[in-house]
């Protein structure tokens, strides 16, 4: 249930996950000299927070990168040594840009509808560069998830196959935020590539299929699915680097 001296209202200017992080900062120095008290995990601070498990992910990561707390493998969020209550996240120079599952929240409302359209509007030609991308995609085994070229440009091809230059604008701006983000960087240190991208290249593959078929409501269910499998993996992979073994690396925990 919300507890409510943390109850999150998010005033106009703000980006949720900084009013989370707040809230959690001012969390940790009320609870600093109590010896018993632990970092509850995400799921709890989610139900305490009445905000979604993204969102706390999101404001873990803007502590974390201030150096107040520290996800550990099994031992979840630490809470480091460190002037909590001095961290503000109102001014405008304290802002690192929009959170990674939110960006993923409008990638999924524009990219989907954006795929619906240009399933009616898909040529040959079109169907040709999708194809190549995903074969650049499937070649970029040695390639950091983030700088794979095969993959912006598949998302980017079908912005472009809906003839509709303001909707192209659109996602050309929500990638280059993605590019920009320290947070989203920060997020894909838990990634480990070799799990994903078999899933990741899948879904691209179903994304084309329904685009041959001109179904715009299949292809409107294929990026939908896409995404969705993008935010599931970032929200599993740190959990499950929690359950390897101490010492053991990131690939041998069990997916």
């Amino acid at each position: 249930m919300q507890h409510d001296r943390y109850s999150t209202r998010l005033q106009a200017n703000q980006r949720l996950y900084q009013v989370v992080a707040r809230q959690i900062a001012r969390m940790i120095e009320e609870k600093a000299r109590d010896k018993n008290w632990r970092m509850p995990s995400e799921r709890e601070l989610a139900e305490e927070l009445g905000v979604s498990r993204p969102v706390i992910r999101e404001a873990v990561i803007a502590l974390e990168m201030r150096g107040i707390v520290e996800v550990k493998g099994r031992a979840g969020i630490v809470v480091l040594p460190a002037r909590v209550s001095q961290v503000s996240f109102e001014l405008p120079e304290t802002d690192i840009g929009p959170g990674p599952f939110e960006l993923l929240e409008a990638r999924l409302a524009i990219e989907a509808s954006a795929a619906a359209l240009a399933a009616e509007r898909a040529t040959s030609y079109d169907l040709l560069v999708l194809e190549e991308c995903i074969a650049q995609m499937e070649q970029e085994t040695n390639v950091v998830l983030l700088q794979e070229k095969g993959d912006r440009d598949f998302h980017m091809t079908i912005a472009r196959m809906t003839g509709n230059a303001i909707i192209v604008s659109m996602i050309e701006a929500l990638w280059a935020q993605r590019d920009e983000s320290v947070m989203w960087k920060k997020l894909h240190e838990h990634i480990h590539a070799e799990s994903v991208r078999p899933l990741w290249i899948g879904d691209h593959h179903a994304i084309l299929s329904a685009l041959r078929m001109r179904s715009p409501d299949a292809a409107y269910r294929a990026m939908a699915r896409h995404i969705r499998n993008v935010i599931n993996e970032l929200l599993e992979a740190d959990e499950r680097g929690r359950f390897a073994p101490e010492g053991s690396s990131y690939e041998d925990a069990p997916r």
